[in-house]
């Protein structure tokens, strides 16, 4: 640690009506002895006065850590692309360079390194073990982590472009997103290739879709994303929406995107229409956010989250934009088509050559409890959920809180609260699909397969509303599911919901 020397000054001249009290580190003391400012431009006497209480800083065995100076963004670059060079001796001087330099605002480009450096990845790792004193080696999620958790650590300017440079070796049409030029709400460091290319999963416009009667091919247990507007109704399954993980579509007169990030386990349905001007339409950029995929809109090329629906890199930004979620439906095919038999079903004939079976795309990745990708920020503890546990997420004015779906699996009905709005949430324990309604103050109950209220007054369920006896409506919330740990990333601190707190 850099010790702290304090310097007392004697007045000298019409300067100082007052002793003064310099406090200085002892690198700004050798740096003004002849390293940095030079002292000439000092008084006779305050030099003297440095020059000597340097002297009795040494003799008293004051330590001699002296701060290195930071990098320019030039050199500090040009350092680290000397790591990806063929020549070993040109890679050992950069590292030693970059090691004495001891400038953490390299540590994110580092990081990149690690992960396209072929020739030098073992100094570059070496670098990075440096400064921080741990030994990741060459575990490039590990890395991610690590600096993802150090949010003190600034990249040195330069590092948009030179991130942008190193993707642009694996698809040039990556580069364009990474543009340090444009506002963004997100750090960069955190931004991470998903291992496709841009459009590599290719997104779904105005697909085609088939009557129930002709979705032999769909079994009754199998998932798909239900979605009912204007009386139109429509089944996304997930068999075909795993390989495409966007659809822009419209129904029932309404545009919309079916946003869907495999890895975090997160659809939602946006509403994706502007004022003046012709809706959002969206596709897959090939990076992510905390293993959470950033989308792309067709109109702008501003990069989005698939969580919050509000763009995080490009223009758009400081528009304060947020795309509406709408309710979505996320069940069974059998349940889907027993509460909306007049449902039309994505077809299998998309024009793209996929293997369309159950689980092809991502069963293993389900299956498992490891990540894909790095996520530093963890959810709340809570010993009986794992990562990868399903949470249902309302959004009530605004406000979203999570409910774990094993919980609610215990009660069928769950009234509750989100931000002052009352809310009544309805749940399928055998198709885990959930629905919220707003409560307006009812003590909506569950008998004998039938929805009451206190008063007596029975509902009919349906995608839209709480149908009531009394003519009354509880219309339905927007929600989307999503997995355990991808809440806990990109909602800290937010409410959730637990069975037996």
């Amino acid at each position: 640690m850099i010790q702290t020397a304090f310097l007392v000054i004697l007045p000298i001249g019409t300067f100082f009506t007052n002793i003064c009290v310099l406090k200085l580190t002892l690198s700004q003391i050798c740096l003004l002895s002849g390293q940095g400012v030079a002292m000439r431009f000092l008084p006779r006497s305050s030099r003297l006065v440095m020059s000597v209480s340097l002297g009795i800083l040494v003799l008293i065995g004051t330590p001699t850590v002296i701060a290195q100076k930071p990098l320019s963004s030039k050199k500090g670059y040009r350092l680290v692309d000397k790591l990806f060079e063929e020549d070993p001796a040109v890679r050992e001087q950069a590292k030693d360079a970059l090691i004495k330099s001891k400038d953490l605002s390299m540590a994110p480009a580092l990081m990149e390194a690690v992960f396209f450096s072929t020739h030098g990845y073992r100094e570059v790792v070496e670098v990075l073990e440096s400064f921080f004193n741990v030994k990741h080696g060459r575990n490039f999620k590990a890395w991610v982590s690590l600096i993802g958790e150090r949010e003190d650590i600034e990249p040195k300017p330069g590092y948009m472009e030179y991130k942008a440079r190193l993707h642009g070796w694996i698809d040039p049409n990556l580069s364009p997103f990474l543009n340090d030029k444009v506002p963004r709400t997100i750090r960069p460091q955190e931004i991470i290739w998903g291992g496709v290319n841009k459009d590599g999963i290719p997104a779904l416009m105005n697909p085609p879709f088939t009557s129930a009667a002709e979705a032999t091919h769909l079994s009754a247990d199998e998932s798909v994303f239900g979605v009912r507007i204007n009386g139109d109704s429509r089944a996304y399954p997930f068999r075909i929406m795993d390989w495409h993980e966007m659809a822009n579509d419209v129904v029932g007169g309404q545009p919309v995107a079916l946003s869907y990030c495999t890895l975090c386990g997160a659809g939602v349905l946006f509403d994706t229409r502007r004022p003046n001007a012709a809706p959002y339409t969206f596709g897959s950029s090939g990076f992510l956010y905390r293993s959470n995929k950033l989308m792309y809109d067709h109109q702008t090329e501003n990069l989005w989250s698939n969580l919050t629906g509000k763009p995080v890199l490009g223009n758009l930004v400081s528009q304060n934009i947020e795309l509406p979620v709408l309710p979505l439906t996320v069940t069974t095919w059998g349940e889907w088509l027993a509460a909306n038999p007049d449902t039309k079903v994505l077809s299998q004939n998309t024009g793209f050559d996929r293997d369309y079976r159950p689980g092809a795309a991502y069963g293993k990745y389900f299956s498992s409890p490891d990540l894909m990708f790095p996520v530093w920020k963890a959810p709340p503890e809570e010993p009986d959920l794992a990562n990868k546990d399903a949470v249902w997420v309302v959004v009530a004015d605004g406000v979203r809180k999570a409910y774990p779906i094993k919980d609610l699996k215990q009660s069928p009905v769950v009234l509750d609260t989100i931000a002052d709005v009352g809310v009544v949430l309805i749940t399928d324990a055998t198709s885990e699909a959930v629905r919220a309604y707003r409560s307006q103050g009812r003590t909506i109950k569950l008998t004998n397969g039938q929805l009451s209220d206190e008063s007596g007054v029975t509902f009919q369920r349906t995608e839209d509303a709480l149908v009531g006896s009394d003519g009354s409506t509880l219309n339905r919330l927007p929600g989307h599911r999503t997995f355990w740990f991808s809440w806990g990333a990109f909602f800290p601190g937010n409410e959730y919901y637990r069975q037996n707190p």
